[in-house]
């Protein structure tokens, strides 16, 4: 009954350019330089794939990932953006990650993150942890596509 309550939150869409520092530290950002009004945590690496492969590996390693959904996709330009909500283990609570996929042209591309949680103030690292480590298994993934290939 809880966590049908708790999936209820309102997720406005968000736009990059002019997202800011929130109030509440319960937040994670990782984007390209001067993507966003308010410095990333972490910049954003640069890949050598287009930006569909990214964005196809990226999903993979998301929905692989416990109690996680795709919300939903929209292309803004040339640009695609997506929404992922992943709840905790015990009670519930929903964290909303956005992904914004970016071309680089001549086959590189990148990424910015915004995971937060909707509850609460502080989310101990969660989302930080979260982002990191799906990076981390985005960046094996690339890696052992690319030695396939």
């Amino acid at each position: 009954m809880l966590k049908n309550l708790l999936k209820n939150v309102q997720r406005p869409e968000l736009d990059f350019s002019s997202l800011k520092k929130p109030r509440k530290p319960n937040t994670y950002l990782m984007s390209p330089p001067d993507y966003c009004q308010y410095i990333p945590k972490t910049i954003s690496p640069i890949f050598e794939v287009s930006m569909a492969e990214l964005a196809k590996s990226f999903e993979a390693i998301a929905l692989a990932e416990p109690r996680t959904e795709k919300l939903g996709s929209r292309e803004i330009g040339k640009e695609l953006q997506v929404d992922y909500v992943q709840y905790s283990k015990l009670i519930g609570y929903p964290d909303t990650i956005t992904v914004r996929f970016i071309d680089l042209g001549n086959g590189s591309s990148t990424l910015a993150v915004f995971s937060r949680a909707h509850y609460g103030y502080r989310d101990f690292g969660v989302n930080e942890a979260r982002i990191k480590d799906w990076m981390r298994k985005l960046d094996l993934a690339l890696k052992n596509g690319s030695n396939k290939a």
